[in-house]
């Protein structure tokens, strides 16, 4: 450590973020594409149609499910809202499931292909593609590190409006790590509340032995803190469901007042006499991830006892769930955290490699560590793009019908990813990040000319349909590629090359 706190601050702030900085960058940018989960899954399941109204849709669900679900275990209807037009009716035999994509007229059955979609995001960013071998310990430890580069950093540069109002232009080393201590400003209240919310929401399982004495541990723990329902008794009569939901849609009105209010609707055990009915409310009005539900007998649609009062603890983690997800934001709140998001990403990318360009100007000689630092930050800053840029290509250049079709994606994404990675340690430091930015901006304009060679009604149907999703993906996406274009050539600079090749 330094000899004075200051200076032990400046070493913590430094250290933090460099020994876990690739991974931060990792998680805070897809995680931040995860803001538009539904958005990006419906671009890359063109196939769909989007549909403007749900209603009579409850009723042409059920009429599907009486045909197709015919003594299943579960059936579920989910509804398209403001943010997705995916209309879906799901039937369980035990774990294995069926999915119909149904269509605005009546009868027409949709068959969109099968992708990863953008819940591959939300997924991904906390459990990095490690779901049984720790990812979320590691994301954990990451959120905490970031924390402390978080508030080391805040004691370091302690002179926030002298920092926030001076960016130097005149020479790019200083250019970057003006703009590093700007976005460190205007994203700490976000790093704070990302960080914290994403730590509440696994708290139970960083803190294990507070649920020791419950027999079952930590599931016990959660069932205590947050009863369900009772099982449904499935040795009574069988009795067919109801197939008019009308009765029901009343009483609906009746406490959520408004249009579109349904998200899901679930029907338990649906040919048993004590078969019930859980409609969720969308999230629009709630902070919590959990939104209102009320339950229903799914014979006669009579009002059933509903959820018991979760406990304050659970209350809190829901809000917590729910901040860090976002889905109570409504689109423009979900632009800015998107863009905060991005901010926040290039927060972590700028001290990555100012921290080598600080170590070059006191060392005479380079060794080791500064090379392997230097090709990470190529891999992690240049190359997730790259490999984000060649997932949504997969999902355009995988055949249609290919078996595992999502597992494929991911591996594309995965596999070139893996390439940037070996590529950064072949190539010279200042023609790896030439080549990875260029070719990630040549994929961004890739994406839309291939959607146009496949199919050249798919862009004028979404102008005339409204399909705000496919059009806004596709502006950003060029509007991306233009970004990356632009830093390869700034990066082609002499003195920015400077900068990040370190001598």
């Amino acid at each position: 450590m330094k000899p004075d706190f200051r200076k032990s601050m400046i070493w913590l702030h430094t250290y933090s973020g460099l020994l876990i900085g690739w991974l931060l960058f990792t998680i805070f940018l897809t995680g931040t594409l995860s803001y538009f989960n539904p958005e990006i899954t419906q671009w890359m399941k063109p196939e769909l149609v989007n549909v403007s109204s749900t209603k009579g849709m409850v009723n042409r669900s059920l009429s599907v499910l009486h045909k197709e679900g015919i003594d299943a275990d579960r059936w579920r209807i989910y509804l398209p809202d403001n943010r997705t037009q995916h209309w879906t009716v799901q039937w369980s035999e035990g774990r294995k499931r069926h999915n119909l994509s149904l269509g605005p007229n009546e009868g027409e059955i949709l068959t969109p292909r099968e992708s990863a979609g953008g819940n591959f995001f939300r997924v991904f960013h906390y459990t990095l593609q490690l779901r049984g071998y720790g990812g979320r310990y590691i994301a954990g430890i990451a959120a905490m590190f970031m924390l402390v580069a978080v508030f080391s950093g805040i004691y370091t540069h302690r002179r926030f409006f002298r920092d926030f109002f001076t960016l130097r232009i005149n020479k790019l080393s200083k250019t970057l790590t003006d703009f590093h201590a700007l976005a460190g400003v205007v994203t700490m209240p976000f790093c704070i509340m990302i960080c914290t919310s994403g730590i509440m929401i696994y708290v139970i399982m960083y803190m294990p032995f507070s649920a020791d004495h419950y027999v079952g541990g930590e599931r016990e723990l959660s069932r205590v803190l947050s009863p369900g329902l009772e099982k449904v008794n499935t040795s009574v009569t069988r009795q067919l469901p109801l197939s008019d939901f009308a009765i029901i849609q009343h009483q609906i009105a009746e406490h959520w007042p408004g249009d579109n209010q349904i998200r899901r609707i679930t029907f338990e055990a649906p040919y048993n006499q004590n078969g019930r009915i859980i409609v969720d409310r969308i999230k629009d009005f709630t902070l919590s991830r959990q939104s209102a539900r009320l339950v229903f007998s799914s014979h006669s649609g009579e009002p059933l006892a509903g959820y018991s009062e979760a406990s304050t603890a659970t209350e809190v983690r829901r809000v917590f769930f729910g901040l860090h997800e976002g889905h109570f934001a409504k689109a423009d709140l979900r632009w800015l955290l998107f863009f905060i998001g991005l901010l926040s990403s290039a927060l972590i990318a700028t001290g990555l490699i100012i921290w080598v360009n600080k170590r070059q100007e006191k060392v005479n000689n380079r060794h080791i560590g500064h090379a392997i630092v230097e090709r990470l930050n190529i891999a992690a800053i240049s190359g997730l793009p790259l490999a984000i840029v060649a997932f949504f290509l997969s999902n355009r250049l995988l055949p249609v019908m290919l078996a595992e079709r999502p597992t494929a994606e991911v591996q594309v994404f995965l596999l070139t990813w893996l390439v940037c990675l070996l590529h950064s340690f072949i190539r010279p430091v200042k023609n790896a990040w030439i080549e990875q930015l260029s070719i990630t901006a040549l994929g961004c304009y890739l994406i839309p000319i291939i959607d146009l060679l496949q199919d050249s009604q798919r862009l004028e149907n979404a102008i005339i349909s409204g399909n705000s999703a496919y059009l806004t993906f596709t502006l950003f996406i060029i509007f991306t590629g233009v970004a990356f274009m632009k830093t390869a050539v700034w990066l082609n600079k002499k003195e920015f090359a400077k900068l990040v090749t370190v001598g």
